[in-house]
């Protein structure tokens, strides 16, 4: 088969780049070692039962660019759900931070683990 362009790598940057030039004419090969795509915006089961996001740290930056909208990709089954809260911060005597949307929520569970 004939490409203009082949990209190595299907991480999300590879991904993205590929479909911009796809979008714009090109006929683009991308070839990936690993049997899924995505890089580190992939979700695996790594523990038997238990799927973990590797990376959705990197969706909170895509959405404050035009990427989405200008490949359609809800088009393609992109939805983001809005989880509150984002992050969660185990540690290993048993407590645990929550990092919420709401700013002054994270900062008043900090005032109430961490007082003064």
């Amino acid at each position: 088969m004939d490409f203009d362009v082949i990209t190595v790598g299907a991480g999300h940057n590879g991904l993205i780049a590929s479909a911009y030039l796809a979008q714009a004419g090109y006929k683009v090969g991308v070839f990936e070692r690993r049997e899924v795509v995505g890089g580190a915006v992939t979700t695996e089961e790594l523990v038997p039962g238990y799927r973990f996001d590797l990376g959705g740290s990197a969706h909170i930056l895509i959405r404050l660019t035009p990427i989405i909208e200008e490949l359609g990709l809800e088009r393609f089954g992109l939805e983001y759900l809005e989880l509150d809260p984002l992050f969660f911060a185990p540690f290993p005597d048993g407590d645990a931070l929550f990092f919420h949307r709401d700013e002054a929520k994270t900062i008043a569970e900090l005032e109430e683990k961490y007082p003064g």
